[in-house]
């Protein structure tokens, strides 16, 4: 495990096997030898290659997002698979309440804009910090697997931090990956009393496909076509032994919609029309799998906007208009009691 779990111990120790096997290469005393050292040096540098894309491909978070201190709300540590960090603006009375979850290399502090517009319509906020982000703890190798997870823990516990009986219904908000986050999420959904109250999902500008991303990888690493599948490979074993606790991925299209997870509830998709990271093409994977599997007892609205960026848009109107009319549809005027 300790071989997978540190993204550049694999890459060091093949390097350093490199190095000691040329040495004995430059002093073999014969052919034989210096035949045999020379196709493990072949073996070993494959190897290397592959294992350094992984690694690379396995980016993490880097530098993290200031936390904010605003009057009302408050920082809690959760103990789950990996300590996380979760920001509330949350009081005694009873009201609808909002998760939401930033994306990559993001933070509470990004998504502060959108929770005061929640805020101020009457709602208790959460900001779940994904793993390596913020004020949670690092992790040595990051997946969105992983992030699911610790939010799935977090919510099947929410009851043990925060008093529930006070929260009438339940929305959930991701932004970017954390949309990727909450796809997979609504795949793991258990049994606890808490999952009756989720009444809907906004999605901002999701994440949807990693195999775009994988696409993206390929190019931005070289990657030759003919190492492509092996390199394909050797991620999902990483994939899979960083994730145990998700069922293994075997194929690409399993970390796609719909295989990685899909909205069996009340959706809210609201799409930056210039989207100058992910581009259009997620946006479009999640309508065609939404309207192809939305049944009638839930509804599918979803919205490119021109005025949204991906990044960047703590603030946004339109963004704003179109969440607060959808909320307003669903939730009964009573509940939304000033905050």
């Amino acid at each position: 495990m300790f071989l997978v779990k540190y993204r550049w111990v694999r890459p060091f120790l093949l390097l350093s096997l490199l190095v000691i096997f040329t040495v004995r290469l430059l002093i073999s005393s014969t052919f034989l030898e210096a035949g045999i050292f020379i196709s493990f040096l072949c073996l070993i540098f494959y190897n290397f290659i592959l294992e350094l894309w992984i690694a690379m491909a396995f980016i993490s978070p880097g530098n993290k997002k200031k936390m904010f201190n605003e009057n009302g709300w408050r920082s809690s540590f959760h103990n789950l698979s990996t300590n996380i960090h979760v920001k509330s603006y949350f009081d005694d009375v009873k009201r609808p309440l909002v998760i939401i979850i930033h994306g990559w290399r993001s933070g509470a502090i990004s998504m502060e804009g959108r929770a005061n517009k929640y805020i101020q319509m009457g709602m208790h906020v959460m900001i779940f910090e994904m793993p390596g982000h913020g004020a949670s703890e690092p992790v040595a190798k990051w997946t969105a697997g992983h992030a699911a997870v610790t939010f799935h823990e977090f919510f099947e516990s929410i009851e043990s931090y925060f008093n529930m009986d006070d929260v009438s219904e339940i929305y959930l908000h991701g932004h970017s990956m954390g949309g990727f986050v909450l796809l997979k999420f609504n795949k793991l959904i258990g049994s606890n009393s808490q999952y009756q109250k989720i009444s809907g999902y906004i999605l901002e500008s999701p994440l949807t496909c990693y195999s775009f991303i994988f696409e993206e990888t390929i190019s931005q690493l070289f990657i030759p076509n003919f190492m492509i599948n092996n390199y394909w490979k050797r991620l999902r074993i990483h994939f899979n032994s960083v994730n145990p606790k998700l069922t293994s991925v075997e194929d690409l299209s399993e970390v796609d919609v719909p295989s990685w997870g899909s909205i069996t509830n009340d959706l809210l998709l609201v799409q930056a029309e210039q989207d100058n990271i992910l581009g259009r093409r997620h946006y479009d994977a999640l309508v065609d799998v939404q309207n192809d599997s939305s049944d009638n007892e839930s509804t599918f609205d979803h919205y490119l906007v021109t005025s949204l960026t991906h990044a960047k848009s703590r603030t946004n109107t339109d963004r704003e208009i179109i969440i607060g009319d959808w909320l307003t549809e669903r939730i009964h005027s009573d509940s939304l009691t000033s905050a």
